[in-house]
């Protein structure tokens, strides 16, 4: 037996099989671009959460998620997450006291408080919640992406509330991030 298939459809690679590639998995390709006009200038509210989809092809440890921060950073505290592909739950976060934002239009990558051992392949979400209203994170353009799933939900900052995965595409909600 080379591999198992859980009812939720996760492929298990057998002991002794291992597979390696990237070593970081985005919500939408990020290739040769500006980062300054890559999606939309996104102005968040406090305390909600927004998610964006990203498939994680083999397993792998996880140990942060990076956002592309969008043109006004510097105010405003931010918390990373992970949940996996049922949502519910969080299975991974950075501190829930906050980072403060840092690098207009560039990739800010926080760590979880932990590693993550992610099992893949698999569908994951990463999510971001911000204290303020201040700064800005780029998030999924609409007609940009036809293949990810974002959604937002509000809440209370430091307070990771549940995830109901989306079954469609909402414009900018999703931040346009990875895992690594």
């Amino acid at each position: 037996v080379l591999a198992s298939v859980s009812s939720a459809g996760v492929i298990a690679p057998s002991a002794g099989l291992s597979f390696t590639g990237r070593s970081k998995y985005s919500s939408v390709p990020i290739g040769s671009v500006a980062y300054g006009s890559f999606g939309t200038n996104t102005t968040l509210v406090a305390g909600t959460i927004y998610w964006a989809e990203v498939f994680i092809p083999r397993n792998m440890t996880l140990t942060g998620v990076g956002v592309l921060n969008g043109a006004t950073v510097g105010t405003d505290k931010w918390i990373f997450a992970l949940y996996d592909s049922d949502g519910g739950a969080v299975v991974a976060n950075s501190a829930l006291a906050g980072v403060t934002s840092s690098g207009a239009n560039a990739f800010q990558e926080i760590a979880f408080t932990g590693t993550y051992a992610a099992v893949g392949p698999a569908r994951y979400w990463i999510a971001l919640q911000s204290n303020g209203t201040t700064d800005t994170i780029r998030t999924v353009a609409a007609s940009t992406f036809i293949d990810v799933l974002t959604t937002s939900a509000t809440g209370a900052f430091g307070t990771l509330t549940s995830l109901t995965p989306p079954t469609t595409f909402t414009a900018d909600k999703g931040p346009i991030g990875y895992v690594y």
